[in-house]
This record gives structure tokens, C-alpha cells and sequence, in this order.
């Protein structure tokens, strides 16, 4: 993978030059793919647990409350910007199917991993550890941890095709 960033050092090349062959490389490294199989499995194994949390909110699968119930909980008792609301319900439903066909992976990641960042920040009164036994007021934050570092692992990392 080609870092953009070395071409700024050399200067044979003329700025404008520099800058269309910078954004270039940019784009052909942010949709490249390779076939590491290592990678495969983390995208497959965010996507299976994103996905039913999606679902929940966008279609109400699952047991889940549905687009209009989860909307109402994240703007008005969560407080969320509208805008931030949508992002994340839809982030986790597209985001995890894209991740299983592997389309767009570097941006579903991100989409995710931001998502999960913001709800491990607000299980943080809650504590660290699953509520195994049920005699905590909540889910802890390590799921989304563990999540949160496959997503940046996708999305830092060379992105393996779902052909």
C-alpha cells in the first residue's frame, strides 16, 4: 500500500502535480482489497454482532423497538443531534451488511466504530464488565471495546474483498 504522504518529500513533482497524484493514491488505497483471510474473519464477526442491533432499531427485528421508538429514545432522552441519531442506526444496520459483502469496508468500519465508540461512552457509569448475573443497572462498556478495536482494525487495515 502506497502512503501518500512520502510524495510530499520529493520535489521533482510540481504542487498541483503532487496534489492530483496525492488524492490519487488516496483513493485507490481507500478501496483497494487484498486477500488476507485474517481480516475476513474480523469483518465477519463484527458484522454478525452489529447487525441484529441494527435491525432492532432500523426494522424492529429481534424483539427490537423499531425506527420510530429507537429515533424517540436517541433524540429525546439520549439527546442526540437528530442528524447523529440516524447516522448510527443506519451506520449499524448498512454498516454491517456492507461489512459482510465487503463493500465500502473501510467506511462501514469507520461508521461503526464511531457508533460503538459513543455507546461505550455512555455505558461508562455502568462499569467495565457484562451484567452477567443481573444485579447491575446495565450492560458494561467491553463488548464495545472489542468492537471497537475490530473496527479500527478494518478500517487501518488492507480491506479483503467478499468476491
Amino acid at each position: 500500500m502506497f502512503f501518500p504522504w512520502i510524495f510530499c518529500f520529493f520535489p521533482c513533482f510540481k504542487n498541483s502535480q503532487r496534489t492530483k497524484f496525492s488524492e490519487r493514491i488516496m483513493i485507490q488505497s481507500f478501496f483497494s482489497t487484498q486477500e488476507f483471510f485474517s481480516i475476513l474473519f474480523l469483518r465477519f464477526g463484527l458484522a454478525i454482532c452489529i447487525f441484529p442491533h441494527g435491525a432492532q432499531k432500523l426494522l424492529g427485528w429481534f424483539e427490537g423497538a423499531g425506527y420510530e421508538a429507537s429515533m424517540d429514545y436517541l433524540v429525546n432522552t439520549a439527546e442526540f443531534p437528530t442528524i447523529l441519531a440516524i447516522l448510527a442506526i443506519l451506520s449499524e444496520f448498512f454498516g454491517s451488511v456492507a461489512l459482510l459483502f465487503g463493500f465500502c469496508t473501510r467506511l462501514a468500519a469507520f461508521g461503526i466504530t464511531c457508533t460503538l465508540a459513543v455507546a461505550g461512552w455512555t455505558h461508562k457509569e455502568i462499569g467495565f464488565f457484562m451484567n452477567w448475573f443481573g444485579n447491575q443497572g446495565g450492560e458494561g462498556f467491553e463488548y464495545h471495546i472489542l468492537a471497537v478495536s475490530i473496527g479500527i482494525v478494518l478500517f487501518f487495515s488492507e480491506v479483503v474483498s467478499g468476491l
